[in-house]
């Protein structure tokens, strides 16, 4: 053996034998190399920001992060002035990914609440750490165990043995199976699961791709994400801190999803007031296909608790005006075919009931029907005020309740609303072969006026108001014109047209309605004469 060979062998000892110490330190718990395993969750300027620049503060300015405390929503009924950080964490919190409001608690941003690539993720554990109040560390809870598992397994500790030499196995072998691209589950199975019920969606539970076409998609093939910003319907904004963004959702005929479909021309000009939701979501799931939550049929609020009532069978969603925005003044609740830029779209309807102070005139006129969020009165007072103790708290209690102890009641004129809350749907879409139901033909909409009879049951002369739908049929139908503001059925001919009969049946190519060029019909006319003189 060369004296060159006695060396290089000797290097080469020597640099596995660093390796190998590096590699223990490593798992071992000696922080400066341990974070290179990448399994901490929490953001490192050091391990990550080199090739992660700037996402930090992207991640800090997003709409997800930047959450907005003092908003209120009936179905968690949360005032964070009042009832304090402990309950807008358990009813609101656990869902957050951490920093913004949270970071006043202790809580950073969580990059694998996200981006966790392993499955061994525990929500609930980071859920539990926040409800107890164990805010520093609710973060680390929820991958403890999961990364005991991965820095002291063989393979993390020969890839970690590799990194003295180049870092290139470290991001390939380390990084990549642990944070990615957000997964259905991190999406749908924890933050989002929520919301099964308010719409319905079946998107945590293992049978979901046989309710919706779109079941085997990843959330952001649609949801399409820009410095941090996820993409939402409801979303059209560009929030404080950020450049103009770019992450507005495509279409149903975007190129690339369904572009040129076609159901034919009468059928296409729908689009130009209605979703295709409308017709592609004919039901909603009940609880009994779910495993992993349920959805609500109403919610209460009145004893001072959220005692709720569960849907247990499919239900039909109701269609109604739709706005993609809504303010946070404004309740969950349809717009009038006379508002601007309104569109048909399928609603799930939930009943919910609280107290709200009462000093709103159009509250007091029309507590039940207003859609002004008024001013509810905080839970937390909605407990006081059951007296008695007897776990309910009558109209009487909740006037004459005395929270601030000067001696005069602060709630004199308390009126309790019940509502009809309307979630918008825009998932568990059915197609041809996949669904909960076919979607909606022309009958389904327009069968009302499909013979005379049926026109004059529907739509009465003389002025009358028609009866209510359910008067006759077990189940309101999706679509019901008089709520819709219709005295009639807008396709409604003499003599009666038979819509069962129409085919809309899926076409391709064609372009959208409204896409078509074609040759003004000035210059058409003109040509004609031209070419007649020649």
């Amino acid at each position: 053996m060369s004296k060159l060979d006695i060396i290089l062998v000797a290097i080469t000892v020597f640099v596995f034998a660093i390796a190998g110490v590096n590699a223990y330190l490593g798992y071992s718990g000696y922080d400066s190399h341990a974070q290179h395993y990448m399994t901490e969750g929490k953001w490192s300027d050091q391990t990550c920001a080199g090739c992660h620049y700037n996402v930090h503060t992207e991640t800090e300015m997003s709409y997800h992060v930047q959450t907005d405390v003092t908003s209120w929503s009936p179905l968690t009924n949360t005032n964070f002035e009042v009832d304090g950080e402990q309950r807008w964490i358990e009813n609101v919190g656990i869902n957050h990914p951490g920093g913004g409001p949270l970071a006043d608690f202790g809580v950073d941003i969580d990059c694998l609440i996200c981006h966790d690539q392993t499955g061994q993720y525990d929500f609930n554990k980071r859920s539990d750490a926040l409800i107890s109040g164990d805010y520093e560390i609710a973060n680390e809870k929820a991958f403890k165990e999961a990364r005991s598992n991965l820095e002291q397994s063989p393979f993390y500790i020969a890839s970690y043995v590799a990194d003295v030499l180049t870092p290139l196995p470290v991001i390939i072998a380390v990084h990549d199976p642990i944070y990615g691209g957000p997964s259905n589950q991190n999406c749908a199975q924890t933050c989002h699961l929520q919301e099964a019920k308010t719409t319905a969606v079946t998107w945590a539970e293992d049978a979901h791709s046989s309710y919706d076409v779109h079941g085997d998609m990843n959330c952001l093939d649609c949801h399409i994400t820009d410095n941090h910003e996820i993409g939402s319907s409801r979303q059209d904004t560009t929030p404080p801190g950020h450049e103009e963004l770019s992450n507005q959702m495509p279409t149903c005929t975007a190129s690339g999803c369904h572009e040129g479909i076609s159901h034919g021309p009468m059928a296409d000009a729908h689009l130009e007031f209605m979703t295709c939701t409308s017709c592609h979501v004919p039901k909603l799931a009940g609880a009994d296909r779910m495993d992993n939550s349920y959805p609500l049929e109403s919610f209460s609020w009145k004893d001072g608790e959220r005692k709720e009532t569960i849907r247990e069978s499919d239900t039909t969603p109701m269609i109604g005006w739709y706005k993609p925005t809504e303010g946070d003044d404004r309740l969950p609740m349809p717009y009038s075919k006379e508002d601007e830029d309104v569109r048909m779209a399928p609603f799930n309807v939930i009943t919910g009931t609280w107290w709200d102070k009462g000093i709103d005139d159009d509250i007091v006129q029309n507590p039940n029907t207003s859609t002004s969020v008024g001013n509810p009165i905080p839970i937390s007072h909605v407990e006081q005020a059951d007296i008695d103790g007897d776990g309910t708290v009558t109209e009487e209690e909740i006037r004459s309740v005395d929270i601030s102890g000067d001696g005069e009641p602060d709630y004199p004129n308390a009126i309790l609303r019940t509502v009809e809350l309307y979630y918008p749907i825009y998932h568990n879409i059915a197609g041809s072969k996949v669904g909960l139901d076919d979607p909606l033909s022309c009958d389904g909409c327009h069968g009302v006026s499909g013979s005379e009879f049926l026109q004059e049951a529907h739509f009465p002369v003389n002025d009358e108001k028609p009866d209510d739908c359910i008067s006759c049929h077990v189940e309101r139908p999706a679509m019901d014109w008089a709520f819709l503001g219709y005295q009639e059925d807008p396709a409604e001919t003499d003599p009666p047209t038979n819509w069962s009969d129409e085919d809309v049946s899926m076409t391709l190519p064609r372009q959208p309605p409204g896409q078509v060029e074609r040759e003004p019909v000035l210059r058409s006319v003109l040509f004609e004469q031209n070419r007649g003189n020649g």
